[in-house]
């Protein structure tokens, strides 16, 4: 999905503030499968690593 730098996440529900925080990452886009909710967030240095991890963590909660 994406770029070998990009790492993919699925947030099945989106709350208003969820998605509005999507729409304003540039470094997030949706995917083929965005029907699915399935959405990239692209690392291109190392200071991008704890904004996925936060958007992995979001994922997780979610899926629990």
């Amino acid at each position: 999905m994406g770029t070998p730098n990009s790492l993919a996440f699925k947030l099945p529900v989106l709350s208003p503030s969820t998605r509005r925080r999507l729409e304003q990452e540039p470094r997030i886009r949706t995917t083929v499968m965005h029907a699915s909710r399935w959405f990239a967030f692209e690392l291109s240095s190392d200071r991008d690593l704890r904004d996925a991890l936060e958007w992995l963590n979001r994922a997780y909660e979610r899926a629990a």
